[in-house]
């Protein structure tokens, strides 16, 4: 149960809250963080952190876990950076509050869509070897054939 607790507000931040920076870079991309990091908000306004019960202020800082599920939604404000959120809501105290809004450098980036579509890959592996031992049961209960 604690996992869909995670997944939940991923898929919602992804489907309904982020839209791309603009039309030449459509594509919003999921991730996860490479490394535990201190980041700079730069959401306007800055953001209120209820596990903390504090307001971090634009261009303050807070921590972002490795692991961390965040959405890429353009470039960044500096050359060689990349415009992320956090996807996801603060479940411990000193972290980052949910859509926190920060840079990454290309290079973490890139490493944290290569986290990411790793798991990706091998939930996808996962599926099918179970769809593949469950056989006719599978379309039964998925309602559909392969």
């Amino acid at each position: 149960m604690r996992i869909y607790a995670y997944y939940l507000p991923v898929s919602l931040a992804a489907a309904l809250l982020v839209t791309p920076a603009s039309a030449e870079d459509s594509g919003v991309e999921l991730a996860f963080m490479p490394r535990t990091m201190t980041v700079t908000l730069l959401n306007e306004g800055g953001k209120y952190v209820a596990v903390d019960l504090k307001h971090i202020p634009e261009g303050g800082t807070c921590r972002m876990d490795e692991g961390a599920a965040i959405l890429r939604v353009g470039p960044g404000t500096t050359p060689g950076t990349t415009l992320v959120r956090y996807a996801a809501p603060q479940t411990s105290s000193g972290g980052c509050p949910f859509l926190t809004m920060f840079a990454l450098s290309n290079t973490d980036y890139a490493a944290a869509r290569a986290a990411f579509l790793a798991k990706e890959a091998d939930a996808k592996q996962k599926v099918e070897d179970l769809r593949k031992q469950l056989g006719d049961k599978w379309n039964e209960l998925t309602g559909k054939k392969y």
